[in-house]
């Protein structure tokens, strides 16, 4: 499906990144992980230069090696990389069959990792994912319904707290409940930072800066949006860092400062030209 560059900036400004954790395969792995893991980078590298549809076919060929070489857990994890690409695509439709066969696939996923002494994220992905496209679709209570079930107790280094917290962050920002969006956006930020997960810890960020702007606290915003611009820059900028920047060219006439307006608005326009 063709979209214009403006949707394209828009899909892409709102599609997350994917989930780290299956481009590189144990030492020694069997050859279908090797080849999964290459799929899997070249379909992040897609993604990640703003050409999720691209990403797609990559994704899905991880899919289908880490299902034929028996790794149920790194499916999974293929799977969620998967419906996100699809979505940034704008396939909504693929998205949620997608979203579908990880939910199928969770239980057995669980399972495989008991057997290996480790703990499943499966679920936590699975409810993660379903609530995301419930929300796409307008659905907050349905989004909000499905997280309440999400499993916890995960590692320090796990990416899931956090990815939780932003997504009941956005939730609660939706319904104008900006006291419990900013701190479920703060607790969000904490978990990403302990996880390195530098573009969720941004999107953190930036949530917190616009529950901040409902409550009235400009200049907390401001710091906020300034901290998501630094990661986005060392992330390699892009729609979302032009999103930022949008956010702090409003937040500066609001305070008075139209030079500063004017320098953010213009460097956002830069930027979204480029992509």
């Amino acid at each position: 499906m063709k979209q214009t560059s403006a949707r394209r900036r828009l899909l892409l400004a709102s599609a997350l990144t994917l989930l780290a954790g299956c481009a590189e395969p144990p030492p020694g792995p069997p050859p279908l992980l090797r080849a999964a893991a290459r799929q899997t980078r070249a379909g992040e590298a897609a993604y990640l230069t703003g050409h999720a549809d691209e990403a797609v076919p990559a994704l899905a060929e991880s899919v289908h090696l880490h299902l034929a070489a028996g790794d149920t857990p790194g499916a999974c994890r293929a799977l969620l990389n998967l419906a996100l690409a699809e979505r940034g695509a704008g396939d909504a439709k693929a998205a949620g069959a997608t979203a579908r066969q990880l939910r199928g696939l969770a239980p057995a996923a669980r399972q495989q990792a008991a057997e290996a002494g480790a703990v499943s994220e499966a679920d936590a992905a699975s409810a993660w994912l379903d609530a995301l496209l419930a929300l796409d679709q307008g659905d907050s209570a349905a989004a909000a319904s499905l997280l309440a079930g999400a499993p916890a107790g995960f590692a320090k280094a796990s990416p899931w707290p956090g990815r939780l917290e932003t997504l009941r962050a956005e939730i609660a920002l939706g319904q104008g409940r900006f006291a419990e969006a900013l701190a479920h956006a703060q607790a969000g930020r904490t978990s990403c930072a302990a996880a390195h997960d530098q573009s969720e810890e941004a999107r953190a960020l930036r949530l917190a800066g616009s529950a901040r702007i409902g409550l009235g606290k400009w200049l907390e915003a401001r710091a906020d949006f300034l901290a998501a611009v630094h990661l986005e820059e060392l992330l390699g900028g892009g729609a979302r860092m032009a999103g930022d920047l949008d956010h702090l060219a409003t937040i500066a006439e609001h305070l008075g400062d139209r030079e500063g307006a004017r320098l953010y608005t213009q460097r956002a326009r830069a930027i979204a030209g480029e992509h």
